[in-house]
């Protein structure tokens, strides 16, 4: 079975190389990748939708902790993203893929909303989805085998395709009502989707007529700009691009192929291009500070978080001093008896603990696959 991802990934652009002359470009958004199924597996057990993730890919077992009920929206690792009804009610009766965002350098306030179990309606205000995709049903779930550090699974198209016919029946029977969790702009009658094979023009040329674009809207078309057709005014044209980005405070931005279809991989058609590059790694253990230079305040605490990055142990600082805390004092005052070793296997963070997903930022890698200059970015929660 051919191996995939549950959702398109970007490849990285190198200005020397990459020619995206007639390409869209567009800012690379700092929130929480979301696909929206159309409200297809709104309200049913999660357990029952072919496509989520109930596998531990540590275990190969059952997860030990599944949100119950789908939403119809979904992390880039197939697990449900909870929100209330009203802003689900928003959302158009189609396949979606974009980033639900809480505006630039709000990352973590992002995640912390659209991470938990019941999000605070209040909350939910601060977010937008804004989409920049509407994948094609033979195209986000075609058959293929998803396995990776967060997601196990293995996609059937027509297990699949009998499964979304067979709920499409299922609302043409039972009209939106109270205790049914469709809202009435989502039957089965009004229920759109693209045709397979369909470029990302047409993509955009969909989403134009079926999103609500205005200033207010809660789920909008990411703004897409087309590129000058001649490869060197186009490359000059994404340096400014970039630099407007990070004048702003953005991160980054996104270059498609406006002739390439959408697919559950990391491809060639899609890049992303920051001014460093980012990767993701498992906290395997802790070091403990030591004294420099510039004084002891990092004694007993986190010198570095120690990683497994492919295989290789990697130590990543660039910690905040409050990211630095260990979970007890007791903790703390053997770390700082012991300065600049490894911890015992027992110990935790106050904000880190052994097995979560960080990423890290770094320069480039060194010829034997090591990153140059890595520094923890960000806390990488499993979505």
């Amino acid at each position: 079975m051919a191996r995939r991802e549950f959702l398109q990934l970007a490849d990285h652009y190198d200005r020397s190389k990459s020619n995206v002359a007639g390409w869209f470009i567009s800012e690379k958004l700092d929130g929480t990748r979301c696909f929206w199924d159309g409200g297809l597996s709104r309200g049913l057990p999660t357990e029952t939708v072919p496509w989520a993730s109930i596998i531990d890919p540590k275990t190969g077992k059952k997860k030990a902790k599944i949100k119950p009920v789908a939403t119809g929206l979904w992390s880039r690792y197939g697990n449900p993203i909870i929100a209330p009804d009203a802003f689900l009610n928003l959302l158009p009766c189609c396949p979606l893929d974009g980033e639900l965002w809480a505006g630039r350098g709000n990352f973590q306030l992002c995640r912390s909303i659209c991470g938990g179990d019941t999000p605070d309606p209040r909350f939910m205000d601060k977010i937008v989805y804004a989409v920049y995709s509407s994948p094609p049903l033979t195209n986000i779930f075609s058959t293929g085998e998803i396995k990776n550090t967060n997601m196990v699974r293995d996609m059937d198209y027509v297990g699949i395709e009998h499964w979304v016919r067979r709920r499409l029946d299922d609302l043409m029977k039972e009209p939106a009502c109270e205790g049914v969790p469709i809202p009435k702009h989502c039957l089965a009658d009004d229920y759109k989707y693209m045709p397979p094979g369909v470029p990302f023009a047409d993509e955009l040329r969909f989403l134009n007529a079926n999103l609500d674009n205005g200033s207010e809207s809660k789920c909008y078309l990411h703004r897409q700009t087309k590129l000058f057709d001649i490869p060197q005014e186009a490359a000059a044209q994404v340096e400014a691009f970039l630099q407007k980005v990070l004048d702003l405070g953005g991160e980054g931005v996104v270059v498609r192929d406006p002739q390439a279809t959408w697919m559950p991989k990391r491809h060639r058609n899609i890049l992303k291009y920051k001014p460093f590059k980012d990767a993701e790694a498992r906290v395997i253990g802790f070091t403990s500070g030591r004294e420099t230079t510039k004084g002891s305040k990092h004694l007993g605490r986190i010198g570095a978080l120690i990683t497994e990055y492919e295989g290789k142990r990697l130590e990543l600082s660039g910690l905040t001093d409050v990211e630095r805390e260990f979970s007890s004092g007791e903790m703390g005052v053997f770390a700082a008896a012991n300065p600049g070793v490894d911890m015992p296997a027992y110990f935790q963070g106050r904000h880190f603990k052994k097995g979560q997903m960080v990423t890290f930022k770094y320069r480039e890698l060194s010829d034997d696959g090591i990153p140059k200059e890595a520094r923890f970015w960000r806390r990488r929660d499993v979505e």
